[in-house]
């Protein structure tokens, strides 16, 4: 029978064997915490490798005031339309037919369009206001109400293993949201696996 070596810490005997396993448990705690660390936390942002999701914050939780105005098709300052398409890790993803049309802010006789709203599932984005103003690609996000800046999009983030990009006419953009809408343009936002 083996004997078992006893260490005295302070008023108390412990056996090595213990006091192995207390420092194995913490050393696997610590790696543990700096993985962690390492890609993007213990939170489950939903990067694409997996159908988990937890709430996120959204950009859409404090939209722009573009998105909550209204119009119908006359007296307009703008209308004009650029064609959107989005890709999460290869798939495309359909842009909502009726998007921005009679939702609850935007549903009187006459004014049932939102700023950037779509009437087909095409991609393409009518951006129709009062005046002629500059409009923020996040507007219509912001109507759709998803998630949409340089962290992410929808439930997708950015982090160590995934990448967002966006380019208008084929040329790589960085300004996401804040991407002025410009008629004719083709947009394009990827989700995606870093090279």
């Amino acid at each position: 029978m083996e004997s078992q070596a006893v260490v005295k810490l302070g008023d108390y005997l412990v056996s090595e064997t213990r006091i192995w396993s207390i420092v194995t448990v913490l050393a696997l705690s610590a790696l543990l915490a700096l993985l962690a660390q390492e890609f993007g936390g213990l939170s489950n942002v939903n990067d694409g490798s997996s159908n988990e999701v937890t709430a996120l914050s959204s950009t859409a939780d404090t939209p722009d005031p573009l998105a909550n105005e209204c119009v119908d098709h006359s007296n307009l300052g703008r209308h004009d339309h650029s064609m959107l398409s989005i890709y999460i890790n290869g798939q495309q993803t359909e842009i909502p037919t009726n998007l921005g049309i009679y939702t609850d802010i935007c549903n009187q006789d006459g004014a049932s369009m939102h700023t950037v709203h779509t009437h087909d599932d095409t991609g393409r984005l009518h951006i129709e206001t009062a005046a002629d103003v500059d409009m923020p690609l996040g507007v219509f996000f912001d109507i759709w109400g998803v998630h949409f800046n340089e962290t992410g999009i929808f439930d997708y983030r950015v982090s160590n293993t995934h990448e967002l990009i966006m380019t208008i006419n084929g040329v790589a953009n960085y300004q996401f949201d804040d991407y002025l809408l410009v008629d004719g343009e083709e947009i394009a936002i990827i989700f995606q696996a870093r090279n």
